[in-house]
């Protein structure tokens, strides 16, 4: 804004001179910073800021519990995995091992997700073997000729549709 001002009164002088060059300038502009007031400033900025602050004691922080630590993992029995033996003299029957059913949970290239674990065209997947990806399904072909199609299942909780 002052250069604006300086230029303005220079224009207007030299104006001034042009139109009468008979009488010289009697007034002349100086210009003088503004240093000391804005050193002064930044000084009690300073100031301020310079006297200790008062925040939470290390105590405190240091009784905090750290979030960062993560919870011991629930161990996951896995399909197919062994129990231990019967005790000897009891009578119990060998519990029934149940597989979870299989879930083509995602597809990518050539390679699909299928309860958690990856598989390519000719890889064994259980007691099939996966024979054919396409667009939205796979082809397995199991023990005589059976044949399986997975088909890729969209969920989302997240969406809730509901009709009247």
């Amino acid at each position: 804004m002052k250069h604006y001002i300086l230029i303005t009164l220079l224009l207007a002088t030299g104006l001034l001179a042009a139109v009468s060059p008979a009488t010289p300038p009697t007034t002349t502009i100086t210009t003088q910073p503004n240093s000391d007031k804005e050193l002064a400033w930044v000084d009690e900025q300073i100031q301020a800021i310079l006297p200790t602050r008062i925040g939470v004691p290390d105590g405190f922080i240091n009784a905090l519990r750290d979030p960062m630590k993560m919870k011991k993992p629930v161990p996951v029995i896995k399909s197919g995995s062994l129990l231990p033996p019967p005790k000897l003299g009891s009578t119990v029957s060998a519990p029934k091992i149940i597989e979870e059913p299989l879930r083509l949970l995602a597809m990518m290239n050539k390679s699909v997700l299928i309860n958690g674990k990856w598989y390519k065209v000719g890889d064994h997947v259980r007691a099939y073997t996966l024979q054919e990806i396409k667009p939205n399904s796979v082809l397995l072909n199991g023990p005589k000729d059976q044949k399986l199609i997975l088909f890729l299942t969209k969920q989302n909780n997240n969406i809730k549709i509901i009709t009247q």
